[in-house]
């Protein structure tokens, strides 16, 4: 506690000095000529190549910082950039986890290393307090983006206190994919009915889709169903580690963390059922899944042993493009199941990473960089890149259902089911100290999944440990940006 509250002072000072304490600190955008071109991308490409000339650039070089997770697509997309502008980005990929400590490193050393981040919406908040991502609403004046057909939470996410900071290329909203040659096995089917009084396919409820996790969850060496399993199937498969377990956690608890003045709705009815069920399905789950994300569960994923999967949308696409999978074509997508709160059903797909574009305050080029990522999350070259087969972003406009490319990645089931799944989105918490709450809940969570402590214990260090992070960031700050995120639809939820 004393080396995090030493961080939230520096962060505080470093405030202080740059006098950063409101976020928006640029001015409203004056009345700007839009750029010629008759779609977005071509904008882009326009006020691209109208810069370089415009500052006599010779050979224009700007970095990026980059995503790993898209070090083996983003790359033609470059080469596309340089052809169309003579602009060369020169990409430097990092681990998720190790982008926003980079980011946040910028707020201070202010070395404009690099003109674009790629980096998930939830170090917006932060970053913006800081002043080391750029308001662009000056730029999308000229540049007319079009975020038409993507969901309104998506929308919200891409701004903070009302400016403009990043642009959305991924619909990472959490949905469920079950193993289709196992639902659909007669003798499967059949046994499952017999015990549970209808057939197996995408579950209602959390509830069901724990109860199909431990029906279907068969040690090594069994035969079942007229399968022999030389290898464990897992039942389920979902984020539970260290900065992933909260991105889920939201469609087990239904409703806002806070209530309207940040106190804690976790130590609730509603929040310790949540971490009870949370935690309770993970004995069907790989037995290190705690130190799971991304580069193991989807490989696992297309190893065929699992019988479910909790996940961001592009497992989906990957387990049906990586040659090495097993289950392409064997797949069910299913929208998140739903759980109880407030006496009533609801679904919560939470947005659990959406990966975005941002620019960086202390480039040399703001401007120049800003029309890269427009160009690259615009409607025409966005799509390029969702049905990219290297690729890992999801489709999230209603506009990708139309597109061969993706069609053929992805299947009209899955398309159906992920555009349905988006009516369900909600964000994270997305204010300053995100990932300082977020660390909090998801080292209790791992204490209960580990049997350390009871969901009851839990529920209370969260409480208490979230109140700790609102009071050092300052509760009236917090509630003024909490309630307008509220408003301005981030959640989906009511006070």
């Amino acid at each position: 506690m004393i080396a995090f509250k030493s961080r939230l002072a520096s962060r505080s000072a470093l405030l202080a000095v740059t006098g950063l304490f409101a976020v928006g600190v640029l001015a409203a955008p004056v009345a700007a000529q839009t750029l010629p071109g008759a779609t977005v991308a071509e904008r882009a490409v326009n006020g691209a190549k109208e810069y370089v000339k415009k500052n006599n650039m010779q050979n224009p070089t700007q970095r990026m910082l980059l995503n790993s997770l898209f070090r083996n697509a983003m790359p033609d997309f470059i080469k596309e950039w340089k052809e169309l502008t003579g602009v060369e980005i020169i990409t430097e990929p990092l681990g998720y986890t190790d982008i926003p400590s980079k980011i946040m490193g910028e707020a201070v050393a202010k070395t404009g290393a690099f003109d674009i981040f790629n980096d998930f919406p939830y170090t917006q908040p932060d970053a913006a307090g800081a002043g080391v991502i750029k308001a662009l609403d000056e730029y999308a004046a000229k540049g007319k983006p079009d975020f038409s057909g993507i969901p309104s939470a998506f929308v919200a996410q891409q701004k903070y206190n009302g400016k403009l900071y990043s642009m959305v290329l991924d619909g990472d909203h959490i949905m469920l994919v079950l193993r289709k040659d196992i639902v659909e096995n007669p003798k499967a089917r059949e046994e499952y009915k017999a015990k549970f009084g209808k057939e197996p396919g995408c579950p209602d409820t959390m509830a069901e889709w724990e109860q199909m996790a431990s029906f279907f969850h068969t040690k090594a060496g069994q035969t079942r169903w007229g399968i022999k399993f030389d290898k464990p199937l897992y039942g389920a498969m979902g984020y539970r580690s260290v900065n992933f377990s909260h991105r889920h956690f939201p469609a087990y608890f239904g409703g806002l963390l806070f209530d309207k003045d940040m106190n804690p709705r976790i130590n609730t009815e509603q929040g310790i059922k949540a971490i009870k069920a949370f935690s309770s399905i993970v004995k069907y789950m790989p037995e290190d899944i705690q130190g799971w994300g991304t580069p193991q569960i989807y490989p696992f994923w297309g190893s065929g042993q699992a019988f479910s999967v909790m996940s961001f949308p592009s497992i989906f696409g990957f387990a049906n493009a990586n040659p090495k999978s097993t289950v392409k074509g064997k797949q069910i997508p299913c929208v998140i199941p739903a759980t109880t709160a407030g006496g009533k059903s609801v679904r919560r797909a939470a947005e659990a990473a959406g990966t975005g574009y941002m620019v960086n305050s202390y480039g040399k080029h703001p401007e120049l960089a800003y029309y890269f990522v427009q160009w690259i999350t615009s409607p025409s070259v966005g799509a390029r890149a969702i049905a990219h087969p290297k690729g890992f972003w999801d489709p999230y406009r209603t506009q990708n259902l139309n597109v061969a490319g993706i069609k053929k990645k992805f299947g009209d089931e899955f398309l159906k089911a992920t555009m349905e799944n988006a009516k369900y989105t909600t964000s994270l918490l997305f204010i300053d100290g995100h990932y300082e709450y977020m660390k909090i809940l998801d080292n209790n969570l791992a204490e209960v999944m580990n049997g350390n402590i009871s969901a009851e214990d839990a529920a209370k260090k969260v409480e208490s440990g979230w109140n700790n992070v609102t009071e050092d960031i300052g509760r009236k700050e917090q509630i003024e940006i909490w309630r307008k995120g509220v408003n301005d639809g981030l959640y989906v939820d009511t006070f």
